[in-house]
């Protein structure tokens, strides 16, 4: 079997990963090197995924490029230069035959040493929107992978690099064994399941507004309520006796296609990849976008999810958010009748056709 060595930068870690696990099973060997920054909320890639799969990890900072405030770009300069010298010697010393970015300010220093030792280049876009540094990769990558056919989005870039690849959407969602949550197959018979979630971290505000209404909604609901770690125990404490209501700091690979699968309703933020996951699975939802997103992605992402499932999708205001909105809304979906998602799920390989394309 044929070596190949490839890098992955970035900090959007979903895609990555799902590349990551088809890179295991290509045809080719793959040498798999990820650099990339790493705070305290995202130990899990390298204490997870990093072993799991036996993947050389770089630390790498970098400075922030910021949109709306200059002085903090300005500042991040020298973090930014000391990362472009950091990033050529990493990539001379890897030699890989390919780079792909994730999107990040990280990935910039990574694609720029890239471009200039000769390497092909990939950076590759999830959301609606052009991020300012797949802007300035698109100015130096061979090509330029897309999640969506956005025109605005598309005329932004160098047409003649860009590619629509889709998004690469986790396979543990087509997944619907668990171990941890097949205990409830019976009860959710009787209670159907609600999965609340507000990203990796969980949403204060979308805990807060739960957390006042489990009493009611235990009594007709099975609830798996991803919260995150930093509000886990004290919801936990507050809410242990409630039936049928199970509070988790994080819902796992092993778990999350079964929940997903299981879940009449689906209460979230509106990341792309939870948006795009509801699509694939044609999951009821109540979507609550992230104020103060970039340049506004998550209202747009969830207005996304509402084209294609206008029926099954309420889109809720945090402004506008309240017990009795988040009650009414539930009780109008589950009046909803539910579109059941197609039998058999085919993997999204465009990026690795690509990545084949440019070795």
């Amino acid at each position: 079997m044929i070596t190949k060595t490839i890098i992955i930068t970035g900090s959007h870690h979903t895609p990555a990963i799902e590349l990551i696990n088809q890179l295991k099973n290509d045809s080719y060997h793959w040498q798999i090197n990820y650099i990339g920054d790493v705070f305290k909320s995202e130990t899990h890639l390298t204490n997870t995924i990093i072993p799991d799969h036996e993947i050389n990890f770089y630390q790498l900072t970098s400075g922030k490029f910021h949109r709306r405030w200059l002085p903090d770009t300005i500042r991040g300069i020298p973090k930014t230069l000391a990362a472009l010298i950091s990033s050529f010697k990493l990539v001379s010393t890897i030699k890989p035959d390919i780079i792909i970015s994730f999107g990040g300010y990280v990935s910039v220093p990574i694609i720029i040493a890239g471009s200039l030792l000769k390497i092909p280049t990939i950076t590759h876009e999830q959301t609606l929107t052009n991020s300012l540094s797949t802007k300035i990769n698109s100015l130096f990558a061979t090509k330029v992978a897309l999640s969506f056919e956005e025109p605005n989005q598309i005329k932004q870039l160098p047409s003649k690099k860009v590619v629509v690849t889709g998004n690469l959407l986790r396979s543990d969602i087509f997944k619907i064994a668990s171990s941890k949550y097949r205990h409830l197959e019976s009860t959710i018979k009787k209670y159907p399941l609600i999965y609340i979630t507000g990203g990796a971290q969980g949403s204060s505000a979308i805990n807060q507004t739960i957390t006042k209404i489990i009493p009611s909604l235990s009594a007709k609901y099975t609830i798996i309520h991803h919260c995150g770690k930093l509000e886990y125990d004290l919801i936990k404490s507050q809410l242990t006796s409630m039936s049928h209501y199970i509070p988790t700091d994080y819902v796992g690979l092993d778990d999350i296609g079964w929940v997903l699968h299981n879940a009449d309703i689906v209460i979230s933020r509106s990341g792309v990849n939870t948006c795009q996951e509801i699509v694939a699975l044609h999951k009821k939802s109540i979507l609550i976008p992230l104020p103060f997103s970039q340049q506004n992605e998550q209202l747009l992402n969830a207005q996304w999810v509402k084209k294609w499932l206008p029926k099954t999708t309420i889109i809720i205001d945090q402004n506008q958010l309240s017990a009795n909105t988040l009650l009414e809304s539930i009780d109008q979906l589950a009046k909803t009748k539910s579109i059941h998602p197609p039998k058999t799920a085919i993997a999204n390989n465009l990026v690795l056709k690509l990545i084949h394309e440019l070795i």
